[in-house]
Order: C-alpha cells, then sequence, then structure tokens
C-alpha cells in the first residue's frame, strides 16, 4: 500500500476544490455551475449540505478521534480545522440569505481553498510522518469500518 496516498482523500477533496475556484470571485463560468450569484449560493448551500458536511463529520468523528493524542502538533492542526468547519458552516447558513452574496461566495471559496491545502499539504503528511507503516495500514482498516471508505480509493 502506497502509504503517501493513504490520506488523501482526493475524491472529497477534488470536488470541493473545484467548487472553490468556480465560486471566487473573478472565476470563470463553467457547465456545471450557475452564473447567477443567487444560482451559485444556491448550489454552494447544497453542495455542503451533501457533500461537505458529512465530510466534515467524518474528519471530527472518525479520523480525529483515531489519531488524538498521537501528536501535539497533530492534535493542534485538528482543532484549527474543526473550527474552519465551525466557520464554513456558519457561512454556509449566511449563503441562505441574499445579500453580499459576491463577498460571501468568495470567502467561502478561499476558506474552501486553505482548508483543504491544511488537510492534504500538512495534517495528512504528519500523520504519516509519526505513524509507522504498519500503524497507517491498521488505522485505514479502522477508518474504513467506521465509513471512511475513500480512504482506500485514491
Amino acid at each position: 500500500m502506497n502509504t503517501k496516498n493513504l490520506f488523501s482523500i482526493a475524491h472529497d477533496h477534488f470536488h470541493g476544490l473545484m467548487l472553490a475556484q468556480m465560486i471566487k470571485r473573478g472565476s470563470t463560468t463553467s457547465d456545471v455551475m450557475p452564473v447567477t450569484l443567487e444560482g451559485k449560493a444556491k448550489y454552494t448551500v447544497r453542495f455542503f449540505e451533501q457533500e461537505l458536511e458529512n465530510h466534515f463529520y467524518l474528519e471530527e468523528h472518525v479520523l480525529q478521534p483515531e489519531v488524538k493524542g498521537i501528536s501535539p502538533e497533530i492534535d493542534a492542526i485538528f482543532a484549527k480545522l474543526v473550527k474552519e468547519h465551525n466557520n464554513i458552516r456558519k457561512l454556509a447558513k449566511d449563503l441562505k440569505i441574499e445579500e453580499d452574496l459576491e463577498d460571501k461566495l468568495d470567502l467561502f471559496g478561499r476558506m474552501l481553498e486553505e482548508h483543504i491545502t491544511t488537510e492534504e499539504k500538512i495534517l495528512f503528511p504528519k500523520i504519516q510522518e509519526v505513524l509507522s507503516e504498519h500503524d497507517l495500514q491498521q488505522l485505514a482498516e479502522r477508518l474504513n469500518k467506521k465509513g471512511y471508505e475513500n480512504i482506500f480509493r485514491y
């Protein structure tokens, strides 16, 4: 098993990054994304409710408990990520109020992009650095049993 890809929850992150790029100020149009601000806001809220909220739940209630306490640095990164989850959740609710949508969408896109980058480039490599190959394999198996199937797909 390639541990470099073990924590690359690439499917979820890829779609999150695509959304972030499509809603930030100055983004180009897409066949998938509505062109009006109201349409983009509704699309973003639906994407959040159908995809991101579950992803956040799995990170907070499945992955985090599995790695809690293995490193003070990992615990600190997770504390930051959970705060970001809460900020993104709040912003998703704010997108239902149709005022300042351009600013809210831009902020949502930037926050989501930064959040995913932190996971991919800081958290997951740190977990891989701290745990042995054997421990990583066991962690992946436990996560898979708890519903984090994406762990093995990419």
